[in-house]
């Protein structure tokens, strides 16, 4: 059954809205040729690093993930395998009560033949 893993989002700059009337459109344009100016490309080296590092972690969790499930795949054999032994040891242990009791008539009926 294959899982639908999500993508993880990449980091984006940050857009400089502004909700007030009329000036609005002109204060988000300074904001952003501000930003622009100032930090813009210092933001950016983030964004990439972070993204970097962000795929990486990703990518390490989903081979965790991965070997998960195959170690769940393998507790259910184990387990499967555990189900059968103990089925398989009940079915000695009748076996062998049954021989016992076989071997204590052979024992009881020699005795009894030996003492007559």
């Amino acid at each position: 059954m294959a899982i639908e893993r999500p993508q993880l989002p990449l980091l984006e700059e940050f857009s400089f809205p502004s909700k007030i009337p009329v000036v609005g459109p002109l204060i988000s344009f300074i904001r952003r040729l501000l930003y622009g100016l100032t930090a813009r490309w210092a933001v950016w080296f983030l964004i990439q690093q972070q993204n970097q590092i962000n795929q990486i972690i990703e990518d390490w969790l989903r081979q965790i993930e991965d070997r998960l499930r195959q170690q769940e795949a393998l507790l259910i054999d184990i387990d499967r395998n555990l189900a059968l032994l103990a089925r398989t040891v009940a079915e000695i242990e009748i076996c062998q009560r049954y021989l016992m009791k076989k071997l204590e008539a052979n024992c009881t009926a020699d005795q009894i033949q030996r003492d007559t």
